[in-house]
């Protein structure tokens, strides 16, 4: 194995656990409802915590990690991970799992936003949006995996053994971390405090940044508006178990896979953020249409789901290699602020769904057109309308 495929798995490895944190849990969901005696609108709540420390974390991370350099931000993000987990397995209360999934999902953010800019780091820039979605396609293979292990987990042992797995896998990857991954570049360590609202400020004026994190967190939000709702659809209404959920959401991961082996023949052909969320869109209208005329069968659940899930691998991986190269200077604060939209805005999206609860795929459908079609859409136009002047200020 070349020095550089072992570097993008130790990568995936370290990015995957953000997203473990969810997939994994998402089959348990309605078991972690009942024993903790709590609604399925509150109970999404586990969701949308993590999602908002993902997010407002890498706020933090990013400029740390252009200061002070990758591996000492990313080795205590990891640690907290742990921790985090170890504490929500152990939970009494629904407000105390909160608490331990607020502590994970900050620690958690710390992986995301490095792993993506050390590929910014090590690889040349044109290697990157290949880089990028080869990084992603292996992140994907994990939490393809993990509803399946989740639901069966949930159902042999309970919920928290979930945890327990998540605290084991953390520190197995920040030992192996430890050992194999560089420690990139690193600012000066005398910069003044300052330098963060400046950095973020930079970003923000930058036209090169906007359209594609925009785009970014339009996909991220219809995507996780999918999986906090998704598993409470199937079980209710189709009557599947923990494990065959699992294997629903199996499905859609192997829809975002597929996609991002895509990415670099569709780049070098055309625009493969657009093409993505364009796919995006169309999953999210073929769902609307089918259950407004009455197709409520399961296969017209999840087939308008593998579109979704189809149209996020492409979009995904393209839209961070944009991101990252907008500001060279500044790799981790536009990974961090680009994080944070994409983490937040799926919070909002999940919280605001779970308020109208049950939701039904009449409901569900909508939802993907208004706010990741539509979205999605949007900011393809804004990044096809401003890419010739943006390339030429570069």
């Amino acid at each position: 194995m070349t020095a550089a495929r072992t570097t993008i798995l130790v990568l995936a490895a370290i990015a995957a656990l953000g997203s473990l944190a969810t997939q994994l849990l998402v089959p348990a969901l309605p078991l972690l409802a009942r024993d903790l005696h709590s609604n399925a609108g509150d109970i999404q709540l586990v969701i949308g915590v993590f999602l908002v420390g993902l997010g407002g974390g890498q706020l933090v991370v990013g400029p740390l990690a252009d200061r002070w350099g990758r591996a000492p931000v990313l080795l205590g993000g990891l640690s907290l991970y742990v921790l985090g987990s170890a504490i929500a397995g152990l939970a009494p209360s629904l407000p105390v799992l909160l608490a331990a999934r607020l502590l994970q999902a900050l620690g958690g953010s710390a992986g995301v936003v490095t792993t993506r800019v050390l590929v910014g780091d090590l690889f040349p820039p044109e290697d990157v949006p290949a880089r990028q979605a080869t990084l992603m396609g292996v992140i994907l293979i994990s939490p393809a995996l993990a509803p399946v292990v989740g639901g069966a987990l949930a159902d042999l042992l309970g919920w928290r053994a979930v945890f327990a797995l998540l605290a084991l896998t953390g520190t197995v990857i920040a030992l192996l971390a430890a050992r194999a991954l560089p420690k990139g570049r690193r600012r000066p360590a005398d910069a003044p405090p300052t330098a963060l609202a400046a950095g973020y400020a930079r970003v923000l004026a930058n036209p090169r940044f906007g359209a594609p994190a925009l785009a970014v967190a339009a996909g991220s939000c219809g995507l996780y508006m999918y999986l906090g709702s998704a598993p409470f659809l199937l079980a209710g209404r189709y009557g599947l178990a923990p494990r065959e959920v699992g294997l629903c959401l199996m499905l859609t991961a192997a829809a975002s896979i597929a996609g991002t082996f895509l990415v670099a023949r569709i780049e070098r052909r055309g625009d493969a953020q657009f093409t993505g969320m364009t796919i995006h869109f169309a999953g999210g209208t073929t769902m609307l249409v089918l259950a407004l005329a009455g197709l409520t069968g399961i296969a017209a659940f999840m087939g308008p789901t593998l579109l979704l899930g189809l149209g996020a691998g492409i979009a995904g991986p393209a839209g961070i290699a944009r991101v990252v190269r907008s500001e060279p200077d500044l790799a981790g604060t536009a990974t961090s602020l680009a994080g944070a939209l994409q983490m937040l805005s799926s919070a909002l999206g999940a919280w605001t769904l779970g308020r109208f609860a049950p939701v039904d795929a009449t409901r569900l459908g909508l939802a993907e057109v208004l706010v990741g079609g539509l979205g999605c859409l949007a900011a393809g136009w804004l990044w096809h309308r401003q890419r010739q002047p943006a390339e030429s200020l570069a």
